[in-house]
């Protein structure tokens, strides 16, 4: 087959097609023949990572010809901008697991129990293993495997919900996961150099090129929507997701990826030990993460701080990259796996245990502690979170002028005009704080309006109902003890407040303290281990 673009220097004959296939899909991480079987290297780990979602096209920009795959069909461009317009989109095809319960390697005895009990009930369960198994070139084996029990599958995502709050009442808390179980379709055209193709070029599309890609007008954020351009490393593939959107993929070492995100999760203006902090607790839960809650969608993780943010190849800085290169392959151990050391901006004096934020059993190295400079034994903030909020003790993170304690104000008609972008409660009448966690962080909230009510578990939940709360450490009371005149939110800290405490590490370093210093101080139990 030859087909002509008047815009196009000319067609690549098809003698390394397959190649280029196992390159631009290839989304598992590299593995070796080190002893263990299907083993992962972490020296040569690559992590899948979807860049964009956009809708009906995807523009480029390149400084150097580039190559463009459809099939068996392989074009040339030339450097310059070139938009790919997608028409005749059919969404790919998913269905939806409910898992309720996960097991570790080791704990096989447990999880066969679990299962045929839920069988004796006419579930069909079934287990889907995540996470990776490590073997350095050295023979260290670090096992980061889970078995999460699907209960049961949907073609429907609502009949999914449906059994997670059935489960609810038992109680059993459980989560849905998508699995995406066919590609989805469409037809490409290509403009750019003031002309349009008149050929169609089937998706998915593999794009290569020398120079890197500039993709244009991405999201470039999680909380508030924005768009930016971002440079980001061949190959790249276009794909059609299960929203029948353009989804832009492209897969990177570990190293590589860590020289984006450090940058982007960390100030580089900051002192050079909570960089380090920074690469290394990123790095950690990079390797604990691989082939996770994403691997049934076919990837591992998006480029927005969901889970961490990725600035792409523009955003590496000199100081950054020091700091990835002077603890490249360093990361936190605790029994013979790599730990999920998770981080948010501000603690607010005080992090938060793993199963108050999210679902999952509780972690020990994921512990609610102290940030205070001074280390006591008193009671934690949930005792009397009022007190705590309306102070501002000496803690590591307290130089945060904006979020170690903030304070809004909205009237009934802002917070209604919140609430129901998410749920339909009508005009809100009442807000009812619930359980809380060793933080005080609210680990659940009912909202009444007069269209009815809705219970929030969670605090991104909760923070996302009020149109993105710094955190769920806070008070909800009526404004001037009157709720018909709003109501007053009094609250400490930023993010989730799990793990480390970032401005925490920055009080650290200004104050002396070196890197393993502080990741220990958050991750207590934990050892620094050089992996390569």
């Amino acid at each position: 087959m030859r087909i002509e673009f008047t815009f196009i220097a000319g067609q690549i004959r098809t003698h390394h097609v397959f190649l280029f296939f196992l390159c631009a899909l290839s989304w598992t991480m590299t593995t070796t023949a080190a002893p263990g079987g299907d083993s992962t290297d972490p020296a040569r780990a690559e992590a899948r990572i979807r860049y964009a979602v956009l809708k009906d096209a995807v523009t480029i920009r390149t400084t150097a010809e580039c190559v463009v795959e459809s099939g068996s069909a392989r074009y040339r461009l030339n450097a310059g901008e070139w938009t790919f317009e997608a028409s005749g989109i059919h969404p790919a095809a998913v269905r939806y697991h409910v898992f309720p319960k996960t097991f570790q390697p080791g704990e096989e005895q447990e999880r066969d129990a679990f299962l045929a009990s839920w069988r004796a009930r006419g579930y069909t369960p079934e287990i889907e293993t995540f996470g990776r198994l490590f073997m350095t070139q050295t023979g260290r084996r670090f096992d980061n495997r889970e078995y999460w029990v699907s209960l049961s599958r949907y073609e429907r995502e609502q009949e999914a919900n449906a059994l997670v709050q059935k489960l609810k009442e038992e109680p059993v808390w459980a989560w849905v996961r998508t699995e995406r179980i066919q590609p989805g379709t469409c037809v490409f055209s290509i403009r750019g150099a003031g002309k349009r193709s008149t050929d169609k070029l089937s998706a998915p599309l593999t794009l290569q090129c020398a120079a890197p890609f500039e993709v244009v007008d991405i999201s470039g954020g999680y909380w508030k929507e924005h768009k930016v351009n971002r440079l980001f490393q061949g190959p790249l593939s276009i794909e059609v997701g299960p929203a029948g959107d353009l989804e832009v993929y492209g897969s990177l070492p570990v190293e590589t990826y860590l020289r984006g995100v450090v940058p982007a999760e960390m100030p580089a203006s900051w002192p050079l030990e909570a960089l380090k902090a920074q690469a290394v607790v990123a790095r950690s839960e990079i390797y604990a993460s691989l082939a996770g809650k994403y691997r049934l969608e076919g990837f591992d993780f998006t480029a927005l701080e969901s889970c961490r943010a990725y600035a792409g190849l523009a955003g590496h800085t000199p100081r950054t990259d020091e700091a990835v290169a002077a603890t490249e392959g360093m990361a936190l151990v605790y029994r013979e796996e790599f730990i999920k050391a998770v981080f948010s901006s501000c603690c607010g004096g005080w992090t938060e245990n793993n199963e108050n934020v999210w679902s999952g059993p509780p972690d020990p190295m994921l512990r609610g502690a102290s940030d205070l400079r001074v280390l006591n034994n008193g009671a934690s903030p949930s005792a009397n979170l009022r007190g705590w909020l309306s102070s501002s003790p000496d803690a590591w993170c307290s130089g945060d002028a904006t979020g170690y304690r903030w304070q809004k104000r909205y009237t009934i008609q802002e917070l209604t005009k919140m609430v129901n972008q998410r749920h339909n409660v009508g005009t809100l009448t009442n807000i009812r704080e619930g359980a809380r966690g060793v933080s005080g962080r609210l680990k659940s909230i009912t909202i009444t309006g007069s269209a009815g009510s809705v219970t929030l578990d969670k605090e991104l939940a909760i923070r996302q109902a009020f149109g993105g709360l710094p955190s769920a450490m806070v008070i909800i009371e009526p404004a001037s003890g009157n709720a018909a005149a709003g109501y007053t939110f009094k609250g400490g800290g930023r993010g989730h407040g799990v793990g480390m405490c970032q401005h925490g590490a920055r009080g650290m370093a200004a104050a002396g303290r070196g890197f393993e210093a502080i990741v220990a101080r958050y991750f207590q139990g934990a050892a620094v281990e050089r992996t390569q």
